[in-house]
């Protein structure tokens, strides 16, 4: 009888180890197959770029790729520069000090991400520009002739540097936050005792603790700064966003604008070799023994950093939502002729957010959805061609939006010219742009599950996909749910991949606030901005409702 009890549960473990080994090959084949996807823009955009003319190529680093090269790179240096300058100023007075509000202060100045750096560049304009509000104010109000009233120029470097960082600080912000907030007490506990005051505690123990987040923190700043489009195009800077723009729309022959995408890519992937250099390096810093934080007490000095506090998060956050909001009141009670030209209502500003938030729901359910098999096997099966993998799923990173809307254009035109300009290629290139955010949040979501977990239920008679979805699912869905909402944000103010690939007649929030902007036609533009800024602050409100998995996120993103 014992025998014939060992002999049935010999082939049941047999027959389980031969599903187990069945539904692994699956899952690296699923990943692999992701991976292979993922890496068609990139290679497609290379190629292209090889097979251009040489003179097109002479022609290009004689005249445009230098000084493209030189604005492109001055704006990411300034931009790098100011961000972490907020982000880490702000991160110390909010984290670190008995500055009064601090639960709040954290949640405002999480919410610039919310707010697209080119609608942000919308307000400063409509602020500063001649015959706008200020210029108009100083002649009304304080008797200036027209054009007397200095004002500063923001169509320019710094003018852009100051908008962007305006609105992407909080990737410092967030990560340097959550780092000094869970640094060991008994470390400055250590240094104080050792004779060091507390300035040069800070200086010596705190601040280098926190520079792997801060440095992790800037490199997303200057990828994004090196993949901005709106805000430059808006403020007339021309780096190699805007160049590749203008050679996609204004020449037939596209190997130019592959060429200018092709040098971009090669100044993007350092950059993005170094985020994910310095996100491993903050894994291994951030493990040890917490103890609360003793806080600083700022003394006299509390009065000026609540005014720092308080400026910081009215330029980045309250000042757009004043400019939108009296836009839009404007355009709604005292309408022009030319607001009655464009006749955009409630029932068309309600549809363009509709278009959006079902573009943006779809793209980050399938990236999410396609993610999860790489993250998988990166976290259960590490190794070197694991990360060979991830890196393939991540290549994308390196491609600003207008790069892979690009792609997307000459693949569809060249071998399926049927499908151009569906909304089918529409959702699949933002699933592209989307993918490299939803592989390292799942991944970093699929980590804080225990392996014993899933063998448990293996040995319990469960095949590896209902071993997810019984354990790996539920325990995982908090950091899931968070990597879907940051998805589902950055598709939300994606703009210039839904620019080349939307079909005709689709128009979403900010194809809106493009259109009505480059035509300056501002209080058309504003109720827009205005929707699309309040959808995605409320999702923001929702993760940081669960901040420990996007700060999580955000710090391995």
């Amino acid at each position: 009888m014992k025998r014939t009890i060992s002999l049935r549960s010999s082939r049941a473990m047999g027959e389980a180890l031969m599903v187990w080994r069945a539904s692994s090959v699956a899952l690296r084949a699923a990943a692999i197959l992701v991976g292979a996807l993922a890496i068609i823009p990139l290679a497609y955009i290379l190629i292209r770029a090889l097979e251009a003319d040489a003179t097109v190529w002479e022609r290009l680093w004689s005249r445009q790729i230098p000084a493209l090269a030189g604005n492109t790179l001055a704006l990411t240096a300034t931009t790098v520069a100011l961000s972490t300058l907020f982000g880490v100023g702000a991160a110390w007075l909010v984290e670190r000090t008995d500055l009064p509000g601090a639960r709040v202060w954290r949640v405002l100045l999480a919410l610039p991400l919310a707010i697209p750096a080119y609608v942000a560049a919308i307000c400063w304009l409509i602020l500063l520009r001649r015959g706008g509000v200020i210029d108009q104010m100083a002649m009304e109000w304080m008797g200036f002739a027209r054009g007397a009233f200095p004002l500063p120029q923001i169509t320019n470097l710094w003018g852009a540097t100051m908008v962007i960082s305006l609105c992407v600080f909080p990737y410092v912000f967030l990560p340097v936050g959550a780092v000094l907030r869970s640094l060991d007490r008994s470390l400055e506990e250590a240094a104080r005792m050792a004779g060091l005051s507390a300035w040069t505690t800070l200086w010596r123990v705190v601040l280098p603790l926190a520079m792997p987040a801060a440095a992790g923190g800037a490199l997303l700043v200057a990828l994004y700064a090196l993949s901005d489009f709106g805000t430059v195009a808006m403020l007339r800077y021309r780096t190699f966003t805007l160049a590749i723009f203008q050679q996609f729309a204004g020449q037939v022959d596209r190997s130019a604008a592959a060429i200018l995408s092709f040098v971009l890519i090669g100044m993007a992937i350092p950059v993005l070799y170094g985020a994910a250099w310095m996100a491993r390096r903050e894994r291994q810093l951030t493990r040890t023994r917490w103890q609360p934080p003793r806080l600083t007490r700022l003394g006299r000095w509390q009065p000026l950093a609540l005014l720092a506090i308080g400026g910081l998060t009215f330029f980045s956050l309250g000042l757009p939502l004043l400019t939108l909001g009296g836009l839009t009141l404007q355009g709604w009670l005292v309408p022009t002729e030319v607001d009655r030209i464009w006749g955009v209502n409630n029932a068309g500003v309600l549809r363009y957010a509709l278009n959006s938030v079902g573009l943006a729901a779809t793209a980050a359910t399938g990236a999410i959805a396609l993610a999860i098999f790489p993250a998988l096997v990166a976290v259960r099966q590490p190794g070197r061609w694991s990360s060979l993998l991830l890196a393939a799923c991540q290549s994308p990173f390196a491609l600003p939006g207008i790069i892979i809307g690009l792609s997307f254009v000459l693949l569809f035109n060249r071998w399926m010219p049927m499908l151009y300009g569906t909304l089918a290629v529409l959702v699949v290139g933002f699933v592209f742009r989307l993918l490299p955010q939803a592989v390292t949040a799942n991944e970093s979501a699929l980590r804080v599950v225990s392996p014993s977990l899933e063998q448990a239920a293996r040995t319990l008679g469960d095949n590896g996909i209902r071993a997810f979805q019984r354990v790996t699912f539920p325990v995982a869905a908090p950091g899931l749910l968070a990597g879907w909402v940051l998805c589902f944000v950055t598709a939300m103010k994606e703009l210039p991949t839904v620019i080349l690939l939307r079909p005709p007649g689709f128009d979403t929030l900010p194809v809106r606030i493009w259109v009505a902007a480059s035509e300056s036609v501002h209080t058309q533009a504003a109720p827009s901005a205005f929707a699309l800024i309040a959808v995605t602050i409320v999702t923001l409100l929702i993760v940081t409702h669960y901040q420990a998995g996007m700060e999580k996120v955000l710090s391995h993103s």
